[in-house]
């Protein structure tokens, strides 16, 4: 049996006429009648009672009428549904992302592209970079915001946000009360840091911009993540560099200060498989422009 078969019978069964059907069709009336006979003799059964003035359904006909139906509805779904998938308009991707990476540039991205697409779910994950780049790897994402370097040949990338560091210390500090920082300031100073085994060089260039000045702050504490090491600052257990995005957002006890100059911006980059062929995770991709256009338009 074939989705023909169905086809033909459905347009019998509703004109209950083979000149109409076949018409309706565009199908010759004989060669209407003979697969309509072809699929009873299949079924063993007959779906229609002819006579020579008129065709009407049997119970099994009536009842294999609404069957055909429901096939044909579904067939047409799951053609629909695949060429949406081939064009990226429905499906799922799993994308990881660090929480510096969770402010409100990357939502307003997002929120464009689920206008765009609203048939992708995306199912997002607060991971760490080393977590994320784990996952990427076995397949247990589609894609991820973190922090470079990637360093695996089967994963592709792009910078996608620059963000500067400044510094994060609690209300009341010492720090916290001048206007204008040097690097000299930090030394001796007790460092709230995120744990190293979930961080990959983040503090690298910050502690190398102390020591070229002489100075020597120490890591007092650990967290597991960003929003414990930020509580932890504002709680009086230290200070730290922390991403600029996270003074977007007001905490209390908690005060954000310039660091000086010199140390690179922190890069947030998008990163997928090498050969993920997902049309949807491609125009993901496409919905981020070079940093590099980005920063153009702005000047």
């Amino acid at each position: 049996m074939e989705l023909r078969h169905l086809r033909y019978f459905v347009a019998v069964a509703e004109e209950l006429n083979f000149r109409r059907a076949a018409e309706r069709l565009r199908l010759a009336q004989p060669a209407l009648s003979a697969q309509i006979k072809s699929l009873e003799a299949e079924l063993e059964l007959r779906l229609l009672e002819r006579t020579t003035r008129s065709v009407l359904l049997t119970h099994a006909g009536r009842v294999f009428l609404d069957e055909a139906r429901a096939v044909l509805i579904a067939a047409a779904q799951a053609e629909q549904r695949v060429k949406q998938a081939e064009q990226g308009l429905v499906g799922t991707l799993r994308v990881g992302v660090i929480a510096p990476a969770a402010n409100v540039w990357l939502a307003g991205i997002l929120r464009g592209f689920h206008e765009r697409f609203p048939g992708v779910q995306l199912s997002l994950f607060d991971l760490t970079s080393p977590e994320q780049l784990r996952r990427l790897q076995t397949g247990e994402l589609d894609a991820g915001f973190l922090r470079p370097p990637v360093g695996f040949p089967e994963l592709v990338h792009k910078v996608v946000e620059e963000s500067w560091q400044i510094l994060a210390a609690p209300a009341g500090h010492r720090l916290a009360r001048k206007q204008r920082l040097k690097w000299a300031d930090f030394d001796g100073e007790d460092l709230v840091m995120v744990h190293p085994s979930l961080q990959h060089g983040y503090y690298d260039a910050f502690l190398a911009a102390c020591a070229k000045a002489g100075a020597r702050p120490k890591a007092a504490q650990y967290a597991n993540d960003i929003h414990t090491k930020l509580w932890l600052i504002s709680a009086g257990f230290g200070v730290a560099p922390t991403t600029a995005t996270f003074a977007q957002v007001q905490r209390p006890g908690l005060i954000f200060r310039p660091l000086p100059p010199g140390l690179p911006r922190v890069q947030t980059v998008l990163v997928w498989r090498r050969h993920d062929d997902s049309p949807a995770l491609a125009n993901l991709v496409a919905s981020f422009k070079p940093i590099e256009s980005r920063a153009r338009s702005k000047s």
